[in-house]
């Protein structure tokens, strides 16, 4: 309910499993655009001000955020971390996002 922004309970009733599934695929990736668009005010930032000998820390926005690998944890399309670890991660930045 609280990520689907579902209040119904006769519509959670009719909600299928792959229904639930896409519907949080699509959170997800609405919470990942949302992160994208924190890191790179961030990034604005640190390009402002920021540097190391002289030289900016991060010398191009990807190396700061990597939005299509972080796109392709969520689809399912990168195997860097078992899905158990991986899914544990992204709930627990979900849990403190939200708080």
């Amino acid at each position: 309910m609280r990520y689907l922004n579902i209040e119904d309970f006769n519509e959670i009733d009719r909600l299928t499993i792959p229904e639930y599934e896409l519907r949080i695929k699509a959170y997800q990736l609405k919470s990942l655009d949302m992160q994208y668009n924190i890191h790179l005010q961030a990034w604005a930032t640190v390009m402002a001000g920021q540097t190391r000998k002289g030289k900016p820390v991060y010398r191009t926005f990807d190396k700061f955020f990597n939005y299509q690998k972080a796109e392709k944890r969520i689809l399912g399309r990168d195997h860097s971390l078992p899905k158990n670890q991986e899914k544990e991660k992204l709930q627990n930045w979900i849990a403190n996002f939200n708080s």
